[in-house]
């Protein structure tokens, strides 16, 4: 892994499969366990000596490995490879996916290499410039043309795959580029898209930013009249372009795929682990104001992460957050056991104690929010946002703003604490 600059071998990893399940067991290095840098690659995983088994990949290891984008380049590789040659397809695992990504692009600062080799694997990866945009859009578009891979599409999905693409987390079809010696992810419109859903994202990070919250430098390229966003990786240092450690939410409070999760739940993992729990605890209520303020629905554990700094975790730049225009959508972690937008008000502002703070300082921070998010007709047009797509979007921004101005009042200073 990368630690502070420098490239250490932190501990050897054994995966083992058994029928159709995957076991890891992982053991630092002694000079590693003495390295007074060093930190837990996974908050599962102690930093002390003596081997630790658990089932699947750890948390941190998923993290790295390609999510539902990177899956479907490798699986319809795959698919296509086999249909050329007249046969079933191999069954991907969870192991194959994380080895066989590219090292340049692989999310935080783990990276791997075989315990007789020198190379790490898949160093071989050209990030293509920003210049190629065109040619990467055109090649996400074939590679999501359907279910079922052409046997044209390999060329699309290697190209794709060999730009380090596989390793980006989330859904939607992306790739990462570089603009000088920066590393960007460029986030693609889909054909079936029926919203300028990235033009949508672009204006909830702006307004993000107006709210006070930390977001990543981004900007929109335009490609044949399509949207598509570019995003600097925060998990590289801007000048020197060095790694930093990454982990999502999910890892930080040792959750899997499908298990409920609540807000609750991240400020109990934040507390502990944390370098500033203080600080981002205040930080992750006011996220969590901003999204009900844009009714932004799809939160899930791996839509937020940390990044590693001296002595522990502190929240990422806020990332892959859009606005709902469904009212009735409920949101995937709950506050304080709220889901639906009826209840998220009240929810916020009983649970704020478990972040630190007042009633007032709580009512505070909403006003500062919900005021941020009030140009989000202007922000949108700028980002070439239609009328028409405005109008189906005003619920997301407006359905609970009477209910925010009471909740406001109620909490202002002289409120009961």
């Amino acid at each position: 892994m990368d630690l502070g600059g420098d490239t250490v071998d932190a501990a050897i990893a054994h995966f083992n499969r058994r029928g159709g399940t995957i076991s890891t067991t992982i053991q630092y290095f002694p000079d590693y366990l003495s390295d007074r840098r060093a930190y837990p690659i996974d908050p599962g995983i102690p930093l002390t000596a003596g081997s630790f088994s658990v089932r699947g990949l750890p948390g941190a290891f998923s993290d790295c490995a390609p999510d539902r984008w990177g899956k479907n380049l490798v699986t319809k590789r795959l698919a296509a490879e086999a249909r050329e040659q007249g046969r079933r397809p191999a069954t991907v695992t969870d192991i194959d996916l994380l080895v066989g990504v590219a090292d340049a692009t692989r999310q935080g600062a783990l990276r791997f290499r075989e315990v007789e080799g020198d190379a790490f694997l898949h160093s071989d990866a050209s990030i293509p410039p920003l210049v190629d945009l065109p040619r990467l859009l055109r090649a996400a578009d074939r590679v999501t043309f359907g279910p079922q891979p052409r046997s044209s599409d390999l060329a699309a999905i290697k190209e794709l795959l060999a730009a380090g693409t596989g390793t980006l987390g989330g859904a939607r079809p992306k790739a990462s580029v570089r603009d000088g010696n920066r590393l960007l992810i460029a986030k693609f419109p889909h054909r079936d898209d029926t919203v300028d859903v990235m033009a949508w994202e672009c204006t909830a990070l702006d307004l993000a930013e107006r709210a006070g919250i930390e977001v990543p430098p981004h900007r929109i390229a335009r490609i044949d009249g399509r949207t598509v966003l570019l995003l600097d990786r925060f998990d590289r240092h801007p000048s020197t372009g060095q790694r930093v450690g990454y982990i999502s939410a999910m890892t930080l409070t040792e959750h899997t795929d499908g298990d409920t999760a609540d807000y609750l739940d991240l400020a109990a993992a934040l507390s502990v682990t944390g370098q500033q729990p203080k600080d981002d605890l205040v930080a992750l209520w006011r996220r969590m104001a901003f999204s009900v303020a844009i009714h932004n629905t799809d939160d899930h554990l791996r839509n937020h992460g940390f990044l590693h700094f001296r002595n522990g975790w502190t929240l990422a730049p806020l990332f892959d957050v859009n606005p709902d225009p469904d009212p009735h959508s409920q949101r995937v972690t709950g506050i304080s056991g709220a889901r639906a937008a009826d209840d998220e008000i009240d929810a916020l502002m009983t649970s704020a104690a478990e972040f630190g703070l007042a009633p007032d300082q709580a009512a505070a921070i909403l006003a500062e929010v919900f005021t941020a998010t009030r140009d989000w007709r202007s922000i949108a047009t700028a980002n070439g946002i239609s009328g028409s797509q405005i109008a189906v979007f005003e619920s997301a921004f407006e359905q609970l703003r009477d209910e925010v101005a009471l909740a406001i009042v109620k909490g202002g200073p002289g409120s009961p604490g």
